[in-house]
C-alpha cells in the first residue's frame, strides 16, 4: 500500500529502474479501478482500466508521468492508500 500523494514520486523512481517488459500496476482499495503501466523497449505504455478504458502506446518517461497526474484524478479522486504491484 502507498499514498496516493506519493504516486508520481514513487512511480519517477520506478520508471528509471524499470526493465524491458517489467510492468507496474496501482489499484485502488476495492481494487475496481487500475492503471497498469508498461515498458516496452525504449517506450511506455498506460493501460487504464475502471472509470474509462483506454490504451496509450509509446510514450516518453515524461509524457508518462504528465499523463499519470491527470490519470490520477479522474481514476483515484477520494483514494488515499493504493496497492502498488509489480
Amino acid at each position: 500500500m502507498i499514498d496516493n500523494k506519493n504516486l508520481l514520486k514513487l512511480l519517477r523512481t520506478e520508471l528509471q529502474k524499470m526493465n524491458n517488459g517489467d510492468k507496474i500496476r496501482f489499484l485502488t482499495y476495492k481494487k475496481d479501478r487500475s492503471i497498469l503501466v508498461e515498458k516496452d523497449g525504449d517506450t511506455f505504455t498506460i493501460i487504464e482500466n475502471g472509470y474509462r478504458q483506454m490504451v496509450w502506446e509509446n510514450l516518453t518517461k515524461a509524457e508518462v508521468l504528465k499523463k499519470m497526474k491527470k490519470l490520477q484524478k479522474i481514476e483515484f479522486p477520494r483514494s488515499n492508500k493504493l496497492y502498488l504491484s509489480k
